[in-house]
């Protein structure tokens, strides 16, 4: 009977993998033809888009880091290549310049509202 339960649990887990990878690999490619982002950049914008709500919103880059499934290095150089592109902005804290902040810019909003109905459209494919 366990052994059977263990074959169950790995089927659904290489079931998972294919499905991950598949919709992933569609996003990535979806996204980089169309708006010119990488499925984490598009993600960092997205978590962005809710958590800094209105003119002058921030969030802290560490609380992007608990969201996101980058490592801090990983996140880093995706914060940097959208600080360059001038999808974001940084800026260190008044009272503790240990902790850095992170910005949408108004161009940033505007290529994640684009690309957000690609996103959308690819998950309804591989999830409705």
């Amino acid at each position: 009977m366990e052994a059977v339960v263990g074959e169950d649990v790995c089927a659904k887990w290489s079931e998972t993998l294919r499905v991950y990878h598949n919709t992933s690999c569609e996003l990535e490619n979806e996204l980089q033809d169309g708006h010119d982002l990488g499925l984490s950049e598009f993600e960092v914008l997205k978590i962005l888009s809710r958590s800094c709500k209105g003119a002058g919103g921030k969030a802290k880059m560490k609380e992007l880091e608990a969201e996101m499934y980058l490592s801090q290095s990983a996140l880093s150089r995706t914060v940097t290549r959208l600080e360059k592109d001038g999808l974001v902005t940084r800026a260190t804290c008044d009272f503790d310049r240990r902790a850095n902040f992170l910005m949408l810019t108004p161009a940033g909003r505007e290529r994640y509202e684009a690309a957000a109905p690609t996103y959308r459209a690819v998950l309804v494919r591989h999830f409705a």
